[in-house]
């Protein structure tokens, strides 16, 4: 049986992942084929894809905290914490980008509501991995 912790940190990963694949789908595509003047698409699709990435590895992190044994304990507390607070910047850095991306029209509206959905998965993602941290032992 799964305690309370372990499932926050399940939902923790699970919310980074989300992030991660609303980027990859819905946010990414539209950003490469924006006609704004000056804008730089394929830096912006680029640097999206680091934060999904990142978040996929994040999440990957928090993960691999229920495979570590409980021999290794700090490694275990650890491990959830830090892709806890990456979730948490990495949210943070998407507030930014949707910023940028509000005034270039129309034809990214949908991108940045996604990308607003995936700040909030960012966010909620990386603070409940930092909560899960507090009701495990070793």
């Amino acid at each position: 049986m799964q305690t309370w912790p372990t499932r926050l940190l399940v939902l923790g990963a699970i919310l980074l992942l989300v992030s991660a694949a609303v980027m990859a789908v819905a946010v990414i595509p539209p950003v490469r084929i924006d006609t704004f003047p000056l804008a730089t698409p394929q830096a912006a699709a680029r640097a999206l894809w680091g934060n999904a990435l990142l978040n996929v590895s994040a999440a990957a992190a928090a993960l691999a905290a229920l495979q570590v044994n409980a021999a290794q304990a700090s490694l275990r507390r650890l491990l959830p914490v830090v892709a806890g607070v990456v979730g948490v910047l990495l949210g943070l850095l998407l507030i930014q980008a949707a910023a940028a991306l509000s005034p270039h029209g129309p034809a990214l509206h949908g991108a940045v509501v996604a990308l607003r959905v995936c700040v909030g998965c960012g966010i909620l993602g990386g603070g409940s991995l930092i909560v899960s941290n507090f009701g495990r032992t070793s």
